[in-house]
């Protein structure tokens, strides 16, 4: 078999972590698209075995990549500068040695992707590589994120979100006057093979104008959810055009508000503040 060009063995610092995130820290200029598509290939291999990127690995895994990223494939060009930095890191509402709160300006991915520019995760790491991704937020969705500043807070706040203990609202505006005014959305999916459940609670704050401005828990945390379950009953959100908002050209009126979670034994809650836009549109509906 042909000899591997670099060779990793799984320290207990990365047990349990995905195998695309080991080597986002080995390969910190490489694109996630990059990896996929050499796992895909077999070009990158955990113990001799194909394996997809979503892969966690144990202690004394051997992580095998057969391409060299450096030379053949990788442009060393970023699309984000300090400026970016600059920006992200003036919306900080909270930091401490173990996790931050970034209030996220709208346009912004979380993290890199075949067709991002620019993601939230590689322009704090731009000098550093202190700053995990533990959930996820639309491009084009304003508002909180918890980051986590080491390795062992990103799997606890990792578990956490597994587990629903960190609690998260949103506030958004949709398109119509939706009939009830609190109640549950409650969805299954079915990818590759396996059922997915997608659930939320939302609360009525106002209706007028033919728009209905809403608070959300939402429970589960999965892939532009709130989007489609308020598409999927008629009432898509405002400047959603992805979703069935055709006719408002906005930003999308999705803010994460509001996130709770237990820090040392204590309850930490943190509020967003409403950006421009989703003040304007506020003003003009309601």
């Amino acid at each position: 078999m042909k000899k591997p060009l670099k060779s990793f063995v799984v320290n207990k610092d990365f047990e349990g972590s995905r195998v695309d995130r080991f080597l986002k820290k080995q390969f910190p200029n490489i694109p996630q698209s990059l990896f996929e598509k050499n796992f895909r290939k077999k070009k990158i291999t955990v113990n001799n075995k194909k394996v997809k990127n979503l892969f966690k690995l144990k202690i004394d895994d051997i992580v095998d990549v057969y391409i060299d990223f450096k030379i053949k494939n990788v442009s060393q060009k970023k699309n984000f500068s300090t400026i970016d930095y600059n920006e992200l890191k003036k919306n900080f509402i909270f930091e401490c040695n173990d996790y931050c709160i970034l209030n996220k300006p709208y346009g912004y991915a979380s993290q890199d992707g075949s067709k991002v520019k620019k993601n939230v995760i590689d322009i704090l790491n731009l000098n550093s590589n202190n700053y995990h991704i533990v959930h996820r937020l639309d491009k084009e969705t304003t508002g909180l994120m918890l980051i986590a500043k080491n390795r062992f807070y990103a799997k606890k706040f990792s578990e956490m979100f597994k587990l629903r203990e960190i609690k998260k609202k949103y506030l958004t505006i949709l398109n119509g006057k939706i009939k009830k005014n609190k109640g549950e959305l409650y969805s299954k999916d079915n990818l590759n093979g396996k059922e997915i459940v997608s659930k939320l609670y939302f609360e009525v704050i106002s209706k007028r104008n033919n728009f209905s401005y809403l608070e959300i828990d939402l429970i589960t945390g999965r892939k532009h959810q709130i989007r489609k379950q308020f598409s999927d009953i008629g009432h898509p959100v405002v400047g959603d055009a992805k979703y069935g908002d055709k006719r408002n050209k906005s930003p999308l009126c999705l803010l994460s508000y509001e996130i709770e979670f237990e820090y040392n034994n204590k309850v930490k809650k943190y509020k967003a503040r409403i950006p421009k836009n989703f003040k304007t549109y506020l003003e003009k509906f309601f």
